[in-house]
């Protein structure tokens, strides 16, 4: 499965920006180093290594620990990849920062794993029967993470615009 949106980090009827580039850069780096800020159903994260490139992470769901690489492209790209365990596959989201026109910030959320694009029967064992559930979960998470970052920045938590 493939699965990719837009989150809009902007109101065109402000007259201000809501929130800088640079802002938004910390925003989604914060995300990657405390993801418990961010998900209420994350027991804990442990950060095992870290470079300004990336860093090897464990985030733990009660009794499930998710290991993960995340790389830093600065300014520009926050990449996760989750290594495959007995409990689920391999799996990649990339979060793009998009700025077509100065102060027009988007966040490009980009999810790829070994699932089927959707559903090919209306089985429950079907794999890509619960597709279109996880694409929603993931839309919902992402505008969580968005408005997560823009309450930040207004508190001043990301610096200054």
């Amino acid at each position: 499965m493939r699965f990719e949106h837009l989150v809009k980090m902007f109101d065109e009827r402000a007259a201000a920006p809501l929130i800088s580039r640079r802002q938004l850069w910390l925003g989604l780096v914060l995300r990657a180093e405390d993801p418990c800020r961010f998900d209420e159903n994350i027991t804990e994260a442990r950060i095992v290594s870290y470079s300004q490139q990336e860093m090897q992470r464990e985030v733990v769901f009660g009794s499930l620990v998710v290991k993960e690489r995340v790389r830093f492209v600065a300014d520009t790209q926050v990449a996760y990849e989750t290594q495959p365990s007995e409990h689920y596959t391999a799996s990649k989201l990339d979060m793009f920062i998009e700025e077509p026109q100065p102060g027009h910030l988007f966040i490009r959320f980009v999810y790829e794993n070994d699932l089927p694009d959707g559903p090919v029967s209306s089985d429950t064992n079907d794999p890509g029967y619960y597709v279109p559930y996880l694409k929603s979960a993931y839309q919902q998470a992402d505008t969580l993470t968005a408005q997560t970052i823009l309450t930040l920045a207004q508190e001043g938590v990301l610096g200054s615009a």
